[in-house]
């Protein structure tokens, strides 16, 4: 009787996920010709080159560095990373007291024989101004910044996968016909 509960229970939660369109995400599903790739970047030790480098690392992805011989390999150029603010709302003597910080970060992937893929991604959050914490505020706001480095970089992996596959599957159409 216990089986047949667990079974039952199992199946409608099957049912349910696949009945409501959710799909499990695929950042971590990275083709094995994308393992080993080169970070091509103007200041390697900045703070998104190294957030990039650590969840490269993470995902199982060994990064090289760039030989003149190994142009066959695929890589990743780190183009630039925007940070702007929108003032949301303001206090009563017209200082801002919320704005919205906004990261966009670009970058190309370079995949041998196949092309050149610009990638963007873009974060925003909310920030509350605390006029009477300066310090407070700017480690707050410093913590925030990393935060959405980090999620611009995940939601980057994830698009530089899936750029892989849509390329590798166009390429076996282009093939066939």
């Amino acid at each position: 009787m216990q089986k047949l509960l667990v079974s039952l229970f199992f199946s409608i939660f099957i049912w349910s996920i696949n009945g409501c369109g959710y799909h499990p995400y695929h950042a971590t599903e990275i083709p094995f010709e994308m393992k080993t790739l080169t970070l091509d970047t103007e200041d390697p030790y900045g703070p998104l080159a190294m957030t990039l480098y650590e969840a490269l690392q993470l995902h199982g992805i060994h990064v090289i560095k760039r030989e003149r011989k190994n142009i066959k390999r695929a890589s990743i150029r780190l183009q630039k990373e925007e940070i702007s603010r929108n003032t949301l709302s303001i206090f009563s003597d017209g200082k801002t007291s919320e704005y919205s910080i906004i990261m966009t970060i670009f970058i190309q992937v370079i995949i041998p024989n196949k092309g050149i893929y610009p990638i963007t991604s873009t974060i925003s959050r909310s920030f509350f101004d605390h006029p009477y914490a300066p310090l407070a505020k700017d480690t707050e706001q410093s913590i925030i910044i990393n935060d959405m480095r980090m999620q611009a970089v995940e939601n980057l992996i994830h698009q530089f996968s899936q750029t892989y596959y849509t390329t590798n599957r166009t390429t076996i159409h282009l093939r066939n016909n």
